[in-house]
């Protein structure tokens, strides 16, 4: 509670008028790794859910301002696996549920009309509150992921932008679209010998080091408030 106080302080320090809101809506998430599950193996997207709750500095003059933010979002990937008849399996998703800060910069462009573009910068810290590897533990194989081996803090930087449209005085919609990739592993996983293959009975095979970095894609819509502070003699 103590750092979200900080960012706020950061965030409006420069004005006590400030604006703040909620915002959410849909992930692409994907991940590099440093090595795949197998040689059969396609990676693929997953999909999941963002929201946030924010604040930012009031910008009268739209030149700019600042703005942290405190929420939930769905990272990970998926997988579809080749049997030895040649059929696809049922698409798995690796999905890792975390709990993030931001603070960065929004700028608009300052173009007539009714919708405003803007663009924004910013650098994250995320925590993992937990995942869905539980699930295929039923396999009794490190051949998938392992709960042991997330990184529970990760960090990196967002870069986007989006439409905002003027309901009031007070009230502004808009749409953001951002893309958030992150400097730290996600998972670590090191190599591994004589691992059960789930595919295979009575085979093992050798896993070489594993580490995953999530790349997101947020498409997300919100709603700001205006808090205006007016001074009267």
């Amino acid at each position: 509670m103590s750092f979200v106080l900080v960012l706020l302080s950061f965030t409006v320090g420069q004005s006590q008028s400030y604006w703040f809101g909620v915002k959410g809506g849909g992930t692409y998430m994907s991940q590099t790794w440093g090595s795949s599950f197998s040689s059969s193996a396609s990676r693929d997207p997953g999909f999941g859910g963002c929201a946030d709750i924010f604040v930012e500095s009031d910008d009268p003059e739209n030149k700019g301002s600042l703005f942290a933010s405190l929420g939930y979002h769905s990272r990970g990937s998926a997988f579809q696996f080749l049997s030895f008849t040649n059929d696809f399996s049922a698409r798995q998703t690796f999905l890792f549920r975390n709990i993030g800060a931001e603070v960065g910069a929004r700028r608009p462009f300052n173009i007539d009309g009714d919708l405003d573009p803007y663009f924004t910068v910013g650098i994250r810290g995320e925590y993992t509150l937990n995942t869905n590897l539980d699930k295929y533990r039923q396999f009794n194989s490190l051949y998938y992921p392992a709960d042991e081996f997330v990184k529970k803090w990760t960090y990196g930087f967002t870069i986007g932008g989006g439409f905002e449209t003027t309901v009031s005085q007070f009230t502004k919609y808009f749409f953001d679209f951002s893309i958030m990739p992150d400097l730290a592993f996600q998972y670590i996983q090191p190599p591994l010998f004589n691992v059960k293959d789930p595919w295979t009975p009575n085979q093992t095979v050798d896993l070489p080091l594993r580490q995953a970095r999530n790349v997101s894609f947020e498409l997300k819509a919100g709603i700001r408030f205006l808090r205006k502070v007016i001074y009267e003699d």
